[in-house]
C-alpha cells in the first residue's frame, strides 16, 4: 500500500480538497493510504467531528509537526527578496508603496536589504542550500512521521503556510516526491514557491508565471481549473428555486437580490460605508427596482464594524460563512451544507458586488452580473490606501482589462451599474 500525505491547513483547502471529488476518488483507492496533515493549533481541527467526518479505513488525520524557527524564516525571506528583485511584479511594487506610507523605517530597511542582496539567482540557490544544511538538525523532528507512514508522495496544498515549509524540506531530505498546488490565484505573487517536482495550477496565466518566474518545465505543470468550481456542477440537482432560497435567507421573494461579499477588515476597512450607500439608495429609490441587500461576510471579517447598518433591518440581511468567522481564516471550515448554500447564493443573486475578490470568478461561473468597488465610501483616499489599488495587482489586472465586470469608481457609478444589471 502506498501512502500520500496531504496538507490541510485552513478552510479554503477543506473546500478545495476534502469537499471535491478528488478526495473521494483517492479515498476509494483501497491500495492508497491518505494522511491528512492538519494544523495542530486551530479549534476546527481539534474538534473531534473533523476527524470523525474524514477519517476512514485508509484515511488518518495527523498534526503537522513544526513551524519554522527564526533563522529559517530569515533565510526564506532573503531568498524571497532576491526572487522578487528579479521578478518585480506590480503587486510587489504596490506593497512597497504601502509599506513606505505606513512604516517608513521598515520600508528603508527593505530597500537596503534589496540593494545588498541584488538580483543574482545563484544567491537563491546558495540560501536554499544553507537552509537545508541547517535544517538537517531539525529534520529529526519529522522522523516519526516519515518512518511511521513511509510516504510515497507529499501533496502540499498551500505553500504560503509556514507549517508546510518544514514538511517540504523534510520530504527533500527523505527523498520523497513533492506535488504543490497553488491554492489561490494571487499566491504566486504573494510569496515564493518552494521547488516541487510537479505543480498544479488554476489556469494558463499561473502556468506562464511558473515558467517565467521559476523556470519550470511546462510538462511539470498541470492546469486543473479551479478545484471548488467542480462543486458548482456536481450539485446542480440540489439547487433551490430562487423563491425557496430567498425565503431561506430571510429576504422578500418579490424583490431583486443584491449580494455584497466583504473583504477582510485589514484589506478593505471602509466597506461598512459602501454598504450603507447601497442601503440608502434602496431606501430613497435611487435603485429603481425594489431590491433587498444580502451581505455575506468574509471569514476574516469582524462584525462590529457593521453595527450602524442595523437601522436598515428591513432592507438588509447578513450571513456568516462556515463554522466560524474571526480574525483568522484558519477557523473557517465549510461543510457540505455551507458549500451548497454558497452556490445557491451565487446562482440566485441578481447582481453581486465585491471589492476585488475570488468571488468575482465564482459569480462569473453562473453568469451572475458583477460590480467591483474601486472607491472607499464617503472619503477619497490615497491610492496606497484605496480599494482602487487592487485593480493594478498582477493577478487581478486581467479581470480589470477583460471588461467582464463593471468597476465602480464612485457611488454614482455603483448605483448606475446596479440599476443597469437589475
Amino acid at each position: 500500500m502506498k501512502t500520500v500525505i496531504i496538507t490541510i491547513t485552513h478552510g479554503g483547502i477543506v473546500r478545495n480538497m476534502l469537499r471535491s471529488d478528488v478526495f473521494k476518488i483517492l479515498k476509494s483507492n483501497k491500495n492508497l493510504r491518505i494522511i491528512l496533515a492538519v494544523l495542530p493549533l486551530t479549534e476546527v481541527f481539534k474538534n473531534k467531528s473533523f476527524a470523525a467526518e474524514f477519517e476512514g479505513k485508509n484515511v488518518v488525520v495527523e498534526n503537522l509537526p513544526f513551524k519554522l524557527n527564526i533563522v529559517e524564516r530569515v533565510l526564506r525571506k532573503m531568498a524571497e527578496v532576491v526572487f522578487f528583485n528579479i521578478n518585480y511584479v506590480e503587486t510587489d511594487k504596490i506593497r512597497e508603496m504601502m509599506l513606505k506610507k505606513k512604516k517608513y523605517s521598515r520600508y528603508l530597511l527593505l530597500k537596503l536589504v534589496k540593494k545588498i542582496l541584488g538580483k543574482d539567482r545563484n544567491l537563491i540557490g546558495a540560501l536554499e542550500r544553507l537552509d537545508m544544511f541547517l535544517f538537517k538538525y531539525k529534520c529529526k523532528r519529522y522522523k516519526d512521521l516519515f518512518e511511521k507512514y513511509n510516504p510515497s508522495l507529499i501533496f502540499s496544498t498551500d505553500f504560503l503556510c509556514p507549517y508546510e515549509w518544514g514538511l517540504i524540506k523534510a520530504a527533500k531530505r527523505y527523498k520523497v516526491p513533492i506535488i504543490s498546488m497553488i491554492a489561490n490565484w494571487d499566491h504566486l505573487t504573494k510569496g515564493r514557491l518552494p521547488k516541487s517536482d510537479k505543480v498544479i495550477v488554476w489556469n494558463d496565466f499561473q502556468k506562464r508565471q511558473l515558467i517565467e518566474y521559476y523556470d519550470y518545465n511546462p510538462s511539470d505543470i498541470l492546469v486543473s481549473g479551479i478545484p471548488h468550481l467542480d462543486y458548482f456542477v456536481r450539485e446542480k440537482d440540489k439547487f433551490l428555486s430562487k423563491k425557496e432560497f430567498l425565503k431561506s435567507i430571510g429576504a422578500p421573494t418579490d424583490k431583486k437580490l443584491i449580494t455584497y461579499t466583504t473583504a477582510p477588515v485589514t484589506g478593505s476597512p471602509f466597506e461598512q460605508d459602501i454598504i450603507e450607500i447601497i442601503c440608502k439608495a434602496i431606501k430613497n429609490g435611487e435603485i429603481t427596482h425594489p431590491s433587498h441587500l444580502h451581505v455575506r461576510f468574509h471569514p476574516a471579517d469582524y462584525f462590529n464594524r457593521y453595527e450602524k447598518l442595523k437601522k436598515f433591518e428591513n432592507i438588509i440581511t447578513f450571513e456568516k460563512p462556515g463554522k466560524s468567522v474571526s480574525g483568522t481564516r484558519y477557523e473557517w471550515c465549510p461543510s457540505e451544507e455551507d458549500m451548497l448554500h454558497y452556490v445557491n447564493l451565487l446562482s440566485c443573486s441578481d447582481v453581486l458586488i465585491n471589492v476585488a475578490s475570488t468571488v468575482t470568478i465564482d459569480a462569473a461561473a453562473f453568469d451572475t452580473p458583477i460590480v467591483n468597488i474601486a472607491f472607499d465610501g464617503y472619503e477619497k483616499r490615497e491610492f496606497v490606501e484605496s480599494n482602487a489599488r487592487y485593480f493594478h495587482y498582477t493577478h487581478y489586472s486581467n479581470i480589470a482589462k477583460s471588461k467582464g465586470v463593471k468597476i465602480a469608481k464612485n457611488a454614482d457609478e455603483l448605483i448606475k451599474f446596479i440599476n443597469m444589471y437589475l
